[in-house]
């Protein structure tokens, strides 16, 4: 996306195709900070955050490690607290 953004801003002229792809670009990656800020938003909240916001970090792809950490649980406290609300947990394979 980076790369694309950049060729466009190196046409001396962009046809109004070119234009309206460049705003579309744009408009991605705003989107992509504005869900970044949200995501923090929602972690600051530490104890305080509900179990939708839960989920909806995980549905982000937010690491565990960092939600856990955001909610003042240990690793296992917030395995069992994620098996409560309904969330399926991969267990690792031991060698």
């Amino acid at each position: 996306m980076y790369e694309e953004i950049e060729l466009l801003q190196q046409e001396p002229k962009l046809s109004n195709e070119q234009l309206e792809r460049m705003k579309e670009l744009q408009s991605k990656l705003n989107h992509k900070r504005m869900n970044q800020e949200k995501i923090n938003r929602i972690l600051v909240k530490g104890q305080d955050m509900k179990q939708s916001e839960v989920l909806m970090l995980l549905d982000a792809s937010v690491r565990k490690d960092q939600i856990s950490k955001a909610l003042g649980m240990k690793h296992n406290e917030f395995r069992e607290y994620l098996r409560n609300i309904g969330v399926k947990i991969r267990t690792r394979k031991r060698k």
